[in-house]
């Protein structure tokens, strides 16, 4: 039963995408469930209003027109990617206690002023460097806030790093990954399967197979599948076989969530 736990729509500036394209793909493709996680990073570099979400209430609301709308046919759980800024956690708590989402999705898409979508993040660092640094970050928010169910695209880096790839980068930091996993694991706190990874050119899931493998060694379960689609082209990209290649690591079922509450799939 294939589930898409990432999608931005037209509430993402960097989306045009309208929910009616979105949950229509979705139908066709034969998906039961999916959850919009548009962007809220509150302190992103240039304030970039493509990761803010303009009128949270008018969100809410279109999101409830198309879950009346597709009810029996399409489950839609109203989602949220939030910008896990160090110095914003606060204003991240804050806002999310104030909103009934269904699931939050954690991640890091700056370190230390920079935006790691650019050029200028890895200026003047190594490739172990800049992937260092920024598991470092990743692992200092999730040590200082309790208030995600997974962390996103945790190789995010990797997406955006403008020199050679090469097939052994996901082992790069993999003592700060570890500990991470450590950390999560005892917050109870899980990661997603982000697909699209397979439009990159290392055609390899974020995080990677041999990553995913270790953090199902390490007691991880709790884990989602999402495309992070902003165009419903890519909407449930790579969900079937990916859960079948998560079955083959050893996990059992795949998260899904109704209200903060974890609801377990079975693969």
């Amino acid at each position: 039963m294939p589930v898409d736990y990432h999608l931005h729509s037209q509430f993402s500036g960097d989306s045009k995408t309208t929910l009616e394209a979105i949950c229509h793909t979705a139908v066709e493709r034969g998906i039961a469930e999916i959850a919009i996680t548009d962007h809220m990073d509150y302190s992103y570099p240039d304030m970039r209003p493509d990761h803010q979400i303009a009128n949270i209430d008018d969100y809410f609301d279109t999101i409830a027109r198309y879950q009346e709308r597709y009810k029996g046919v399409l489950t839609i759980r109203t989602g949220i990617e939030i910008g896990m800024e160090p110095h914003h956690l606060a204003s991240c708590d804050a806002f999310l206690k104030q909103y009934p989402f269904d699931f939050v999705i954690g991640s890091i898409h700056e370190c230390c002023g920079l935006p790691v979508s650019r050029a200028v993040y890895f200026e003047n660092k190594t490739k172990e460097q800049a992937y260092e640094t920024y598991y470092s970050a990743v692992l200092e928010c999730v040590k200082a806030f309790d208030n995600f169910d997974v962390i996103g695209h945790l190789d995010y880096c990797k997406r955006y790093y403008p020199g050679e790839y090469t097939s052994g980068d996901h082992f790069i930091a993999q003592p700060i990954v570890e500990e991470l996993f450590r950390t999560l694991i005892a917050k109870g706190k899980g990661i997603e399967v982000n697909t699209s990874g397979f439009r990159h050119v290392s055609q390899m899931c974020m995080p990677h197979y041999d990553i995913l493998a270790l953090y199902r060694q390490m007691g991880g379960t709790r884990i989602t599948i999402g495309s992070d689609s902003h165009v419903a082209e890519y909407v449930g990209f790579h969900s079937e076989d990916t859960a079948e290649r998560l079955k083959q690591l050893g996990f059992d079922h795949i998260s899904t969530f109704e209200q903060r509450v974890e609801k377990k799939l079975s693969l």
